[in-house]
């Protein structure tokens, strides 16, 4: 007879502690905010490579120096970018740039932006693994969101 009301204890433990933490979870859910990103560019550097980075732009300066950095006399990536000319009062970029690898075929992809009440999270991913092509490229992902006076986390 104990073992069972000690069984049942434990079980009426289990289960309020199991019910306590979804409950958590659903509010953490509810307080981020998925923010809608507008694509600048994405593809691969080929010939001007840039550092690896996860970087967030603020400021023109910030950003025409990002494109003196990625343009060359011969290559101009930012041609390709869909704008170069940001309002930064209103928007800030983000900019994901991965290692430079051997071969083709590589991504580097923003999934997704949320916002929490402290901070502004970047979900990244690698969709495409390489080995295609036998061309030394770099990937990057490069999106504009609205100015928000947070912290940003890359994940």
């Amino acid at each position: 007879m104990k073992k069972h009301l000690l069984l049942l204890l434990c079980s009426i433990f289990f289960i309020t502690i199991s019910c306590s933490d979804n409950q958590d979870n659903d509010e953490q859910l509810e307080s981020k905010n998925q923010i809608n990103f507008q694509l600048i560019g994405k593809g691969n550097f080929v010939g001007n490579y840039a550092a690896q980075q996860n970087t967030v732009i603020t400021t023109s300066t910030q950003w025409n120096n990002f494109l003196n950095q990625i343009d060359s006399p011969n290559n101009h990536p930012s041609a390709g970018f869909t704008e170069t000319n940001i309002d930064f009062n209103q928007f800030m970029v983000i900019i994901v740039i991965d290692a430079v690898y051997p071969n083709g075929g590589h991504s580097v992809d923003i999934m997704t932006v949320d916002e929490n009440p402290q901070n502004i999270e970047i979900d990244v991913e690698k969709l495409l693994q390489g080995n295609v092509t036998t061309v030394v490229t770099q990937p990057y992902h490069i999106v504009k969101i609205p100015k928000i006076q947070k912290p940003v986390i890359f994940n």
